[in-house]
């Protein structure tokens, strides 16, 4: 199936020695202060949505206001007038995100924040020509410069467009895009779960185990207790410098084995529940099940998929996770409950493993959406399944066609 045409990024980090900490914290706050003062303009309206009242952000954007926060925000700034700007463009952006996640239910009805210094390098703001890069800190006063052709990665970003610049203390991020076509090719619809993956393409399932990204997450729990218990109140430099080893320990650990599955699965089309929802339903949960969930690691997995399968041009599609493992994927019918690793389906007698039966319905919700619900005479369809994909005689002890893990290792 041919796809749409779709603007596709690459990033890649490296580390500097230019000295920039005063720059770099002055952007920041600036940035918290045009946050603070759209903030503060904005008037909330009720409107009517399914019968309910809900209340809406209405966040001003005239051209009055945005040129009154200029104006406010040049006053002690002493840099290049363009950081002002770009603060400004980076503050509607997040407003934008965080809008949208709130009309979704996604966001809570607070202002956003933001936790990381960085500075945002509009492409007003630098030059790029054979390779490299000058950044103006200061006009006609102040610059850093980088060589590209002396980066591991420039063989493969030589041919690409130079987007964003993303400067942090001690390091900077290059963003490089491209114009790609996404198809849809041999797409597996994905159910994700706390020790595993498991999907469906419509004629086998797979099954990946997380069971080692928990394990790890586990580890190094117990481990970060452990220095908690004797070092956080005697000594509590060691505390701070342990806590901050063993959790980047802990996350390029994660990483690496996410990474290659990511790999593995970038040579097609993916469809994935939109889990963003869980972190707005977690609040009302306790600690100990908020940390519990995100053990397997699921939502940034499926994100690293998304990023590479787009990168090679596959196209990549969420769902609304809303009764995918309560559906009875033979008749349609939907359980009121789901207790158990097995489903079983009152109406049609239908028993089968809770997570397979998932990943079935998730499958052809995802075809659904890229409108692969009919195809013409002659095309491939994928509709076309029989309701009950394991045959009349299915249960429980049917096992997964194809544990991915193997080809992993």
């Amino acid at each position: 199936m041919e796809g749409k045409s779709k603007r596709v990024v690459k990033a890649y980090s490296v580390g500097h020695e230019y000295n920039l900490d005063e720059f770099i914290s002055d952007y920041t706050l600036l940035l918290k202060a045009i946050i603070r003062e759209v903030w503060r303009n904005i008037r909330w309206k009720e409107k009517k949505v399914k019968r309910r009242k809900r209340i809406f952000p209405m966040i001003p954007t005239s051209k009055e206001f945005k040129r009154s926060i200029r104006e406010f925000a040049l006053k002690n700034w002493k840099f290049a007038s363009h950081y002002v700007d770009s603060a400004i463009n980076t503050a509607y952006s997040i407003f934008k995100s965080w809008r949208k996640r709130y009309r979704d239910g996604k966001a809570s009805r607070k202002m956003p924040e933001i936790k990381r210094e960085f500075v945002y390098v509009k492409t007003t703001l630098f030059s790029y020509k054979d390779g490299k890069v000058r950044i103006t800190i200061v006009p006609r006063k102040r610059y850093v410069e980088f060589d590209l052709k002396q980066y591991w990665f420039w063989n493969r970003v030589k041919n690409l467009n130079l987007g964003g610049i993303i400067l942090k203390k001690g390091s900077i991020t290059f963003t490089f895009w491209r114009m790609k076509e996404l198809h849809v090719v041999n797409p597996i619809g994905w159910d994700a779960n706390l020790l595993s993956f498991d999907g469906y393409d419509g004629q086998q399932h797979y099954k990946i185990s997380l069971k080692d990204v928990y394990t790890i997450h586990r580890a190094y729990e117990l481990k970060r207790k452990k220095i908690q218990e004797k070092t956080q109140k005697t000594k509590p430099k060691t505390y701070r410098r342990l806590m901050a080893k063993y959790k980047h320990r802990e996350r390029d650990r994660v990483n690496t084995l996410l990474h290659k599955i990511s790999k593995f699965l970038s040579n097609r089309s993916h469809i994935f529940e939109d889990l963003t929802y869980m972190k707005m339903r977690c609040k009302s949960k306790s600690r100990k099940k908020n940390r519990e969930l995100f053990k397997g690691d699921f939502i940034k997995l499926q994100r690293m998929i998304e990023y590479k399968a787009n990168w090679n041009g596959y196209d990549v599609v969420y769902i609304p996770p809303k009764n995918t493992t309560k559906t009875c994927s033979r008749c349609g019918f939907i359980v009121k409950t789901r207790i158990g690793a097995v489903f079983k389906c009152p109406k049609c007698g239908l028993v089968m493993d809770r997570q397979m039966n998932a990943s079935i319905n998730i499958f052809r919700k995802g075809l659904g959406m890229w409108g692969l619900g009919v195809a013409p005479k002659g095309d491939e369809t994928y509709d076309m399944l029989p309701m009950n994909p394991e045959g009349d005689e299915v249960d429980v002890s049917q096992s997964v066609g194809v544990s991915i893990n193997d080809h992993l290792r």
